[in-house]
């Protein structure tokens, strides 16, 4: 029986290599978000402890210019985390187009597959029909052979 060969294999190899560079664009943009989400906590967390510790500061009373530095460093932390908010979202954007990257080669590759498996099965089906064709002419020597024994 011969060996299934599937004339587009190059085709499906290079759909799946596709396929797994757009996966490891996606995982790296992921863990760009992440680190991104991560550097949003820590300055939530910068500004949240900076806003207690100038509670404290203001109940024990402070000078202008201590008063007027410290608006000015948390009016820079919120413009940071501004600016961080604004990565993210546009990390966001690009791994929604890299989404939409994926799921087309997906469907390319999954369209190749398809094509793969008809083949398969017709080849499959063709290499079956072969083989009962042969078991059929050896029964039916096998047959003749008998009949012509017992008439001798």
């Amino acid at each position: 029986m011969k060996k299934f060969i599937f004339s587009l294999q190059a085709l499906l190899d290079m759909k799946l290599h596709k396929e797994e560079e757009i996966k490891r664009r996606l995982a790296k943009k992921n863990r760009e978000a992440q680190e991104t989400r991560k550097s949003i906590e820590e300055i939530q967390d910068k500004l949240k402890q900076f806003q207690a510790d100038e509670k404290e500061k203001r109940s024990g009373g402070e000078d202008i210019v201590s008063l007027r530095n410290s608006v000015s460093y948390r009016h820079d932390i919120k413009r940071e985390l501004l600016s961080a908010g604004r990565k993210l979202d546009n990390i966001m954007v690009k791994i929604y187009g890299i989404n939409q990257e994926l799921v087309k080669a997906s469907q390319e590759r999954r369209a190749v597959e398809i094509i793969k498996e008809k083949k398969f099965a017709e080849w499959k089906k063709q290499n079956n029909m072969i083989e009962q064709k042969f078991i059929d002419d050896l029964s039916q020597q096998g047959y003749i052979r008998e009949k012509n024994a017992s008439k001798q």
